[in-house]
């Protein structure tokens, strides 16, 4: 059994606290009620002693500090955040999971004691006495449970909003006070490729087991999807996704089902966004069958907008033309120049060297040049995006590499969308693992992604193959020649372009690489 948040900090809790923590007590119910956390009251921070920070005191205190600038917009949101925080103090879906799991128990033994009643009726033959009794004892055993204790579930909050205007640093901020034992936070693009990966496991696993047949069992318990779904909700009681967006058909196809068995099992969801769960895969193929997924979405989270057109990552950039470099000539061979210079710098002259990285899925990427020691690793854009290569493959580079160099970057544009697709899905994968980079391109950031109208696009489309993909663990970047379509609407891949134009200032800025061990800024 998991601990509680009361015995992590201990039973001597301020008063005004702990009358939150008893909010939070079970209740009996027929199913987990969700509760929406605009009834908690937020407690005085300076009335707490020994209490997580509240995300609102959090950002008070860095405005207070100039590290910030202060932002109505990110203040509401600021509460919201805080008032969950709250809410799941000592929170635990662990009884909702067990409640669950006996019913079911109960059920499948009803269906056995159905089955083997109806076997001995046809050998022997029905008698009035043998029925009445095996329902009395059926009935009897099911309702001698006594009825289960069930956990108030507070709503998650699914937060959206513009490129820049802080909605990760919020939630982390959250996260990283949230009085939750079990929680986890994942970009939700990796949170979808280890789905797959385990449903592929999962898949495997049962050929193995079963071998092939004709027929086809629709039991849960056969169900991978089912079956991930409830071992995620055994893992976390508490999902912080970054960058929640789905672009591709097979994540569409499977969300609802998954989702619908997390928020069923008491796992409460906060999410960020650039758009909110209505445009969630506009344009993308067989929406129909994604729509109850926005539904079920906007029944579990209270969506709140950060209503700010600031771009803070842009604004408060500084020095950007240090790592940032334009060329400005042809053949880009002033900035390789200056990239040569850099390199040597962040190696202290000792060269380069051949490296071999394990990437996931029994692969091994090799990188052609690397320093020495390890820390830095230099590439060109065809080498990264050219390349038949996915998110998985882009986080061991990002997970290696505390700098990373980038040259030859091109205009990139919806006609090559799957270099377009593989670029944005490496600048996620590198801003999630902070790395520090050095890019040389063709134009400035946010002149790079040309996503202007094009009038043959829609005619493009319609001619192109839209094959789904299978449960093999391969995420959108992977696969070359799949439609706009099947990766996300025209307009998705243009809110993608402004988010990757938007931490490509923020990581190639004076500012960004203060914060690294290279004194190179």
């Amino acid at each position: 059994m998991r601990r509680s948040f009361r015995q992590v900090v201990g039973p001597d809790l301020h008063p005004r606290l702990s009358s939150f923590v008893g909010m939070t007590k079970k209740i009996v119910l027929d199913r987990p009620q969700i509760v929406p956390f605009s009834t908690f009251q937020i407690p005085s921070s300076d009335r707490i002693v020994s209490t997580p920070k509240l995300v609102s005191d959090e950002l008070r205190i860095k405005v207070d500090q100039g590290l910030l600038l202060r932002d109505e917009a990110q203040e509401r949101a600021a509460r919201r955040l805080t008032k969950l925080q709250i809410a799941l103090i000592d929170y635990s879906n662990d009884e909702i999971i067990e409640a669950i799991e006996m019913k079911e128990r109960n059920e499948k033994r009803a269906f056995q004691n159905d089955i083997a009643e109806k076997s001995d009726s046809r050998q022997l033959g029905p008698t009035r006495e043998s029925e009445e009794e095996e329902t009395i004892e059926v009935g009897k055993e099911l309702n001698e449970e006594a009825e289960p204790n069930r956990i108030m579930v507070p709503r998650g909050v699914f937060l959206h909003g513009g490129v820049g205007t802080g909605k990760s640093m919020l939630m982390d901020a959250f996260f990283a006070e949230a009085s939750v034992m079990n929680k986890r936070r994942v970009h939700f693009h990796s949170f979808m490729q280890d789905v797959h990966k385990r449903i592929h496991e999962l898949k495997q696993e049962e050929l193995k087991t079963h071998g092939r047949s004709f027929s086809i069992d629709l039991t849960r318990e056969r169900n991978p999807i089912y079956r991930v779904a409830t071992q995620l909700a055994l893992e976390v009681s508490l999902l912080c996704f970054d960058e929640f967006q789905v672009t591709d058909v097979a994540d569409a196809l499977i969300l609802s089902q998954l989702f619908s068995v997390l928020f069923s099992r008491g796992t409460v969801v906060v999410a960020t966004s650039n758009r909110p769960p209505s445009s969630l895969y506009e344009g993308g193929i067989n929406r129909s069958y994604f729509l109850p997924f926005i539904d079920l979405l906007q029944k579990q989270c209270i969506v709140h907008k950060i209503k700010s057109e600031t771009d803070y990552r842009c604004l408060l950039a500084e020095g950007l033309d240090d790592f940032f470099l334009i060329e400005s000539g042809e053949g880009f061979a002033e900035s390789a120049k200056k990239c040569d210079e850099i390199f040597l710098r962040l190696s202290n002259d000792k060269g380069e060297i051949e490296h071999h990285l394990s990437a996931g899925f029994n692969r091994t990427l090799t990188v052609q040049r690397v320093d020495p020691t390890g820390r830095v690793a230099r590439f060109n854009f065809d080498e990264l995006c050219k390349k038949e290569l996915g998110s998985s493959d882009y986080r061991a580079i990002a997970e290696q590499f505390e700098a990373i160099i980038i040259e030859r970057i091109p205009y990139l544009t919806l006609k090559n969308h799957d270099q377009a697709r593989r670029f944005i899905t490496l600048v996620d994968e590198l801003y999630e693992a902070k790395c520090f980079l050095v890019c040389s391109a063709v134009a400035a950031p946010n002149e790079l992604f040309q996503d202007r109208n094009n009038p043959n696009q829609s005619a493009m489309k319609d001619n192109m193959e839209t094959k789904v993909v299978g449960w093999l663990g391969i995420d959108v970047a992977q696969s070359s020649g799949r439609t706009v379509g099947e990766l996300a609407s025209v307009r998705e891949l243009s809110f993608a372009f402004r988010r990757a134009a938007s931490r490509l200032t923020e990581m190639c800025s004076t500012d960004w690489w203060k914060k690294s061990s290279t004194g190179i800024a």
